[in-house]
């Protein structure tokens, strides 16, 4: 039995977690939200908000919703 924490993600997963975190941007974030995730060799930071940070040109960001050309899948 593998340690699926450990494998990296499959497509199909990387699908489902833009899914779920476009749901969760739709209906649960207000503004912003600030995680902190403990893994094995460090901390990571992952910040979202509906704004982009001072500074940071849009062009900064790679748009994943909806699906780039990369990411759709026949079933989308």
């Amino acid at each position: 039995m593998t340690n699926e924490l450990a494998d990296r993600l499959t497509d199909d997963e990387l699908r489902q977690l833009i899914r779920l975190l476009v749901r969760y941007c739709q209906h649960d974030l207000d503004q912003f939200d600030d995680w902190k995730l403990t893994l094995p060799w460090g901390e990571v930071y992952v910040s979202i908000s509906n704004a982009l940070p001072p500074g940071v040109p849009r062009d900064a960001f790679t748009e994943v919703w909806p699906f780039s050309p990369k990411l759709r899948d026949t079933h989308d």
